[in-house]
């Protein structure tokens, strides 16, 4: 009887038992870490949207290993300052976390700050003693800041940690021998880690970047190929092969992976930077490639709007499609942002030449670096700014580098014009005559080269180079203006006639215009046709009033064409402006009949 009552009792406690399990079974476990595990499986997978949207739960629920995932996807992103982020949250919420560590190290890394970066490594395999990802960023950024056997002996120790991760270290200790040019060292281990792993992409990879390093763009290309193959979802191993087409010169070819990486990952901002400085750079031979370079550069600023250099690309191009006033805003940004690019300042000189704002063109030319081809505006800027001296210097550089081509005959031409507002009438004229032998189509210089001989008393040969600048530039108003007045002093008087009634007729309001119709007046009042010259004296004083000669020949002409009130008036004008003028003062004594006038 008593064993029955025990067997009950036993039975009583195992149903309870069981309905205890069933009941626990049925209450939700947490899943925060399933949630970190599911985003480390989509990570290897490539699967970067998955991958962020596991991490980010995690990282909701108080996981630091979530938050350090979602770091790990913004590094495979190539979105560094995001990584760099969350990498430093996931240390926020667990000092002790080794990722948060590797991952602010890995930043620091790929941001060339291997100094920065080494303490975070080291801390990471300390709280870490078995962490591959961390052992090689140490060993490598031991040897990029040139501690050579410190850095081998970090890698040594990852060479006995499994097949997997053996030839990834043998791979990194190539290119730490390499660095101290022990190149058989490098082959040796090189070698070791293709043959033990001939299908991991990380080790092609590897070996690729390390050719990109000493500059051997040719042998960088094929292992890269190769990475790419074995791992198309890694967005920096395409981005590397694109990067060493371009090196090598391989520009359509590097265009073409630029392509297909922005295609696969739209979001990978290095791809998106260098597609738009491919782009751009090809636009100096195709225009139409500005176009294309526009959109992944306002892409690559929308991710990394910190970056100065997106900002001085796309505001260069944006520069060389005409958008002009949008361009220099976005140049004026990269150029607060600290981007220090030589074309930056010279297309900022140039884009502040064109509103005319002198002295920050100048100051922008100032901050770079000038080459030569910017010398022609910058020694004209100077010109504008009042800076002579200077801008000789400039037109000097430009000739010590050539004499013989059009560029040659520019600075030959601007220089005399240089010599000529000082005056110096004997250089000008030299340097005149070797800007017209290198190009004799030089409107200008023929022009100049007139006055300049009509200052040094040689008319004719004056003349003969008007009409040279005439003949050249014939729409311009001045050319034919001072042909009519080197024509009309030589006696040329049906010359002069056609040049001034010429100048007029392209510019019939300007200053010269004053003076043109003054003398064509005065032709017919030489011919004594006293109504014929009124109408343009009228129109001489209309547009200069101050003009003492054209009221007095206005005068005499009214006066003779028996207008007795208009002459009174304008010899009026003529003392008005002239107090001392005899001619006025008799012409108005003829006509109170005082004296007789001229006939």
């Amino acid at each position: 009887m008593m064993r029955v009552r025990r067997c009950r009792r036993a039975a009583a406690r195992l149903v309870a038992l069981v309905t205890l399990a069933m009941a626990l079974a049925l209450v939700p476990r947490p899943v925060h870490g399933d949630s970190v595990r599911d985003g480390d499986r989509a990570l290897r997978a490539g699967r970067l949207e998955d991958a962020m949207r596991y991490y980010e739960r995690g990282a909701a629920a108080g996981q630091a290993a979530g938050q350090a995932g979602v770091g790990r996807v913004w590094l495979r992103r190539g979105r560094l300052e995001k990584a760099l982020e969350a990498f430093q949250r996931a240390q926020a919420m667990d000092a002790d976390l080794a990722a948060a560590h590797y991952g602010q190290g890995e930043v620091l890394r790929r941001q060339g700050k291997c100094e920065t970066a080494i303490p975070f490594f080291a801390r990471a395999t300390e709280l870490d003693r078995r962490f591959p990802e961390a052992q090689l960023g140490l060993g490598n950024c031991l040897v990029a800041v040139g501690q050579y056997e410190r850095g081998i002996a970090a890698l040594d120790k990852g060479l006995r940690w499994g097949k997997e991760w053996r030839p990834r270290f043998l791979a990194a200790r190539g290119a730490a021998w390499a660095a101290q040019d022990s190149l058989r060292a490098a082959g040796i281990d090189f070698t070791l880690a293709r043959e033990e792993a001939p299908r991991d992409a990380a080790i092609r990879k590897a070996v690729g970047e390390f050719y990109m390093g000493r500059g051997t763009w040719a042998l960088a290309v094929p292992e890269l190929r190769v990475a790419v193959v074995l791992d198309s979802t890694d967005a920096e191993a395409r981005y590397l092969l694109a990067r060493a087409l371009f090196y090598d010169e391989r520009y359509d070819e590097a265009l073409v992976e630029y392509r297909q990486l922005r295609e696969r990952a739209p979001d990978y901002a290095p791809g998106l930077l260098g597609l738009g400085d491919l782009l751009h750079r090809a636009g100096a031979a195709d225009p139409s490639r500005y176009v294309e370079a526009r959109g992944p550069l306002q892409d690559y600023v929308r991710l990394e709007p910190s970056d100065p250099r997106g900002w001085s690309l796309l505001g260069r191009t944006l520069y060389r499609l005409g958008v002009r006033d949008s361009a220099l805003d976005v140049m004026r940004r990269a150029e607060e942002l600290g981007d220090t690019n030589d074309d930056l300042h010279s297309t900022l000189a140039r884009a502040y030449a064109e509103r005319g704002e002198w002295d920050q063109s100048l100051a922008s030319f100032e901050r770079g670096r000038p080459g030569p081809p910017d010398y022609p505006l910058l020694a004209q800027i100077y010109e504008v700014t009042g800076h002579p001296a200077q801008a000789d210097s400039v037109y000097g550089l430009m000739l010590g580098a050539d004499t013989t081509s059009a560029t040659a005959a520019f600075a030959f031409n601007q220089r005399a014009k240089l010599r000529f507002r000082g005056k110096d009438f004997v250089a000008a004229d030299s340097l005149f005559g070797r800007a017209l032998a290198l190009d004799p189509g030089i409107g200008e210089a023929w022009f100049y080269r007139g006055l300049t001989l009509r200052e040094s008393g040689r008319e004719r040969e004056a003349l003969a180079a008007m009409r040279r600048a005439a003949a050249i530039d014939s729409t311009s108003a001045d050319r034919f203006f001072w042909l009519g007045a080197l024509a009309d002093g030589q006696g040329q008087a049906a010359e002069a006639e056609r040049a001034f009634r010429r100048s007029l007729a392209i510019d019939s309001t300007g200053t010269l215009a004053a003076t043109c119709y003054r003398q064509l007046g005065y032709g017919h009042l030489l011919k004594k046709r006293w109504k014929a010259a009124i109408p343009f004296l009228e129109q001489a004083v209309a547009l200069a009033p101050q003009d003492a000669q054209a009221w007095l020949w206005l005068a005499q002409g009214s006066q003779n064409a028996g207008d007795r009130q208009r002459a009174a008036e304008c010899y009026r004008r003529v003392i008005a402006i002239e107090p001392g003028n005899t001619e006025a003062a008799r012409g108005l004594r003829t006509l109170s009949g005082t004296a007789r006038p001229a006939r």
